[in-house]
């Protein structure tokens, strides 16, 4: 029998599910340490959490509503800790809230990211018209 011990962090972060601003790090120990300074709640000795799942969570949906990203480590298959943006609450009655969350895949696997050589090919525009010129 598994002993249940995943670990889960209610974030209050200020990055957004569109992507269009990430966080980058030196290290995953420099990425941790930043995740674990923001404001955050947290829920010790769950079951094990997979990707873009639902959590439920003991507590009351207004007590969490401001926490937007998760963090949280399945403590029993390995040391990695997943990044994931809160994507719905869900008020089920004033002791259980159910948090839908969908993986930062950024976050979560920058440092396995492999960028193999490439070209960048850029395009110069006129300011007047906007109208890239070839």
């Amino acid at each position: 029998m598994i002993t249940p011990s995943t670990n889960i962090r209610l974030l209050k972060m200020p990055l957004h599910i569109d992507y269009k601003n990430q966080l980058t790090f030196k290290n995953k120990e420099e990425q941790y340490n930043y995740f674990n300074s923001l404001p955050f709640l947290e829920m010790d000795d769950c079951t094990y959490l997979r990707k873009n799942s639902t959590i439920a969570w003991n507590g009351n949906f207004d007590d969490i509503i401001e926490y937007n990203y998760v963090m949280y480590q399945n403590e029993n298959y390995s040391d990695k800790w997943f990044y994931a943006f809160i994507t719905d609450l869900i008020y089920e009655n004033d002791y259980l809230t159910y948090i839908k969350i969908e993986t930062d895949v950024f976050q979560t696997w920058q440092f396995d990211i492999n960028i193999k050589q490439s070209f960048v090919e850029r395009q110069h525009i006129n300011v007047a018209d906007d109208i890239p010129r070839i």
